[in-house]
């Protein structure tokens, strides 16, 4: 009578080994974006859909923080428009950003350069391993 529920259980417990036994995935790099600005800024990320563009969900980044994220694996460039949040409609910075590598970090320090602008400065770190070691203890 429940014999499909069992076999739904099975299904669920092998889908959650799955997804958390990839330690390249829980290992791999992240980029971030912090505003060292005076303002509230958003970030929007612009996707590439063929030949047209589409626009992600806007992050509002307040002053002084950060916002991190893990991308896809794989590298790349993704592009983004940063804008003044008063003004949201106006781009302050629209640039492709390198993706980090599987074992790199990366954080994208938003600067004003004093004309109106921005300055990103790219602060690059290797991934530090969560996983334990898997030396033979000492005894």
């Amino acid at each position: 009578m429940f014999s499909h529920l069992r076999h739904l259980r099975i299904a669920i417990l092998i889908a959650a080994l799955l997804l958390t036994s990839d330690p390249a995935r829980a290992d791999g790099g992240w980029m971030a974006f912090r505003n060292d600005t005076g303002t509230t800024l958003v970030v929007q990320e612009m996707v590439i859909v063929g030949t047209a563009s589409r626009s992600g969900k806007p992050q509002k980044i307040f002053a002084n923080e950060t916002v991190r994220e893990t991308p896809p694996v794989g590298g790349g460039q993704r592009s983004f428009a940063i804008s003044d949040a008063g003004r949201p409609d106006k781009p302050l910075y629209t640039g492709a950003f390198a993706a980090p590598a599987a074992n790199e970090n990366v954080l994208y320090a938003i600067k004003s350069d004093g004309k109106g602008g921005l300055i990103i400065e790219a602060i690059k770190s290797p991934v530090v391993s969560t996983s334990k070691s898997k030396a033979a203890p000492k005894r």
